[in-house]
């Protein structure tokens, strides 16, 4: 049976998906398409989303800056007029302190500049808020839909000096269980992914150090770090009908870190 005879779930459904044009949201958009979606591969990143959705048959780029609500609005509204209905949304787009601090040095919390405390929240907690702000109203126009939305092992769990990243991720576990109590009875169902440490060309730098690799492989039962495509699968099994019966859930793919 072909990968996509096993989804034909999503054969015209129009699926969402922030932070589409790298890592865990790109790998998404290729198997969405690959199972019939329509894609909206939407990015900060035009280029990226561009270079992915190009890849894809049906797909289209949108670039869209998810700490702006009104974009976020604007963005949703086209995908209304342009196909009538919004059945998947992922809600992945987001940083770290790391990006934020464009490299340097992670500092202790009480050192932490306000700016980048600001930029963490408004990416990671607010970005989701204005996501799931604007695509409520069209799942809800076209009888329900599936949200998914990326935590983090940093939603159940703290390292030292990642306050804002931890406190936005915590956040997000909030806002997905809130929408899954509140919604649920109209259709929606709104999950979400926790992915481990995941080898993405944003990370590749730091993982592969010889100073972080073993640490960091040392808790990881698989002894492997994720891949993008692992997470995508799971964003992509909570997307699909074949998780119907499956809401408020949080789905740990850290390859047992957390055990």
């Amino acid at each position: 049976m072909s990968e996509r005879s096993k989804n034909l779930e999503f054969t015209g459904k129009v699926v969402l998906v922030t932070g589409g044009g790298s890592g865990i949201g790109a790998a998404t958009c290729r198997m969405l398409a690959k199972a019939g979606a329509n894609v909206i591969v939407a990015d900060c990143n035009m280029a990226g989303a561009e270079a992915v959705a190009a890849e894809l048959s049906g797909a289209l780029a949108w670039a869209v800056d998810v700490t702006d609500a009104r974009a976020c609005e604007n963005m949703v509204a086209a995908i209304g007029e342009r196909f009538g209905r919004l059945d998947g949304a992922f809600n992945n787009a987001g940083i770290t302190e790391v990006t934020a601090l464009k490299g340097a040095q992670l500092p202790e919390t009480h050192a932490l500049p306000l700016d980048v405390w600001r930029k963490v929240l408004s990416v990671d907690l607010d970005g989701v808020f204005h996501c799931l702000r604007a695509e409520l109203p069209l799942m809800l126009q076209g009888g329900g839909g599936a949200i998914v939305n990326t935590t983090s092992l940093q939603a159940h769990i703290s390292y030292p000096r990642t306050a804002a990243y931890t406190a936005a991720k915590h956040g997000v576990l909030g806002l997905t269980r809130t929408i899954a109590k509140e919604y649920g009875a109209q259709g929606v169902r709104c999950n979400a992914v926790s992915p481990g440490v995941v080898d993405t060309p944003l990370t590749n730098g730091v993982i592969h150090a010889e100073e972080y690799r073993e640490m960091l492989l040392a808790p990881i039962p698989l002894k492997r770090f994720a891949t993008p495509g692992d997470i995508a699968k799971a964003a992509l099994w909570l997307l699909s009908d074949q998780s119907a019966y499956i809401n408020g859930a949080v789905i740990a793919a850290d390859g047992g870190y957390l055990a």
